[in-house]
């Protein structure tokens, strides 16, 4: 499973090496990778905690937030976009 967080914050390396520990001591988390230019961590492991991963940087400098999509509901969208065409006609 991955998933991914934008962690705000953070203002050199080695606050994303901090981010980086304190996420990877959440249980069942493999891996996780810190891009500091644009704050996503992402997290991969066998069925971890998102919320125990939210927490673990909550008596830290650092937000996270969970990032469900960068696109969010393209199909609601579109479909919305369809029927009000549809009404037109």
């Amino acid at each position: 499973m991955e998933k991914r967080f934008q962690i705000t914050g953070m203002k050199c390396q080695s606050c994303a090496d901090t981010v980086t520990e304190k996420i990877k001591a959440v249980p069942s988390v493999s891996k996780v990778t810190v891009d500091l230019n644009s704050g996503i961590a992402t997290v991969e492991g066998r069925d971890f905690n998102s919320r125990s991963v939210l927490a673990c940087l909550k008596k830290t400098p650092y937000k996270i937030e969970p990032v469900y999509n960068e696109t969010p509901f393209p199909f609601f969208r579109t479909h919305k976009r369809d029927e009000e065409e549809g009404k037109k006609e």
